[in-house]
């Protein structure tokens, strides 16, 4: 869902007390990831200026060299494009479900922000498998078609006006209400990994496979660090032999961890840009 570019840009725009926030911020500072633009506008206007993102884990935190392994030219290079990006902000706020040793000052952790629509949604234990895949791919197919579990899947098959089921998968077309009814009711995810999806999973006690995107650093940290809290299984080789299966016996394992994490409803974070907004006044 996200890569090094989207993923900067890919805040929840719909959490309501953020976009309070933001409006205060035009006044006495200013948000990176409301509008690309405003980095440059509150440096121009020696303005303070605080980064939300999640992808400032990967220049401002220390990452083991298990979750690098095999992708130290990708780590290197996202790493310098957002080293470079955002230089000089007052503040760095990372969402994220894992926690690394931060590295850098001026830095602060806080769990992945939510939509109401993810915090308010009504959790159950279902037998189906979300799938959500841009795109067709007939690796991923053939590999949930041998599995044999109930499978409803988003993206597969663009342009669907209606659901369409052969044998135990069903393509359904994308509808934001269906789509969250059924992740929060489901047996496990299977998608990329994209960190906006891996974080409602995570939120709602969903175990995960995550398929990175080949090149995408980011998805492959995420899917990686997923897999080493005990929360799903990162799959970079969709066709490996055996991959869906593993993935479903992992699943009890996988939701009893989750089942110890914790998440604030946002409180953590949105209290900290208080404090931030707070102290750029008093400047």
């Amino acid at each position: 869902m996200s890569n090094v570019v989207g993923g900067a840009l890919g805040l929840p725009g719909n959490v309501g007390a953020c976009f309070r926030a933001h409006r205060q911020l035009r006044a006495r500072g200013g948000h990176q990831r409301l509008r690309s633009w405003t980095y440059l506008y509150g440096k121009t206007h020696g303005l303070p200026i605080l980064s939300i993102d999640n992808m400032q884990v990967i220049h401002r935190c220390q990452l083991p060299d298990d979750v690098v392994a095999g992708h130290q030219a990708s780590f290197q290079l996202t790493r310098a494009f957002i080293k470079a990006k955002l230089p000089g902000c007052d503040g760095y706020y990372i969402t994220t479900f894992f926690h690394p040793p931060v590295r850098k000052p001026d830095t602060a952790l806080f769990p992945p922000i939510l939509r109401p629509e993810i915090l308010a949604a009504e959790r159950s234990a279902g037998e189906h498998l979300l799938v959500y895949q841009p795109g067709p791919s007939e690796a991923l197919t053939s590999a949930l078609a041998r599995a044999g579990v109930p499978c409803r899947i988003y993206g597969m098959r663009p342009g669907l006006t209606a659901d369409v089921t052969e044998g135990a998968m069903t393509y359904r077309p994308f509808s934001e209400t269906a789509f969250i009814a059924d992740l929060a009711s489901c047996r496990g995810v299977v998608a990329g990994g994209g960190f906006t999806l891996m974080g409602e999973a995570v939120f709602l006690g969903k175990p995960m496979l995550a398929l990175p995107l080949a090149g995408q650093f980011e998805q492959v940290l995420n899917a990686r660090y997923l897999e080493r809290e005990g929360f799903g299984v990162c799959g970079e080789d969709v066709a490996q032999p055996g991959l869906i299966d593993r993935f479903l016996a992992r699943i009890p394992a996988c939701a009893a961890a989750l089942a110890r994490y914790t998440h604030d409803h946002n409180r953590g974070l949105l209290a900290a840009v208080d404090r931030f907004l707070a102290s750029s006044r008093r400047r």
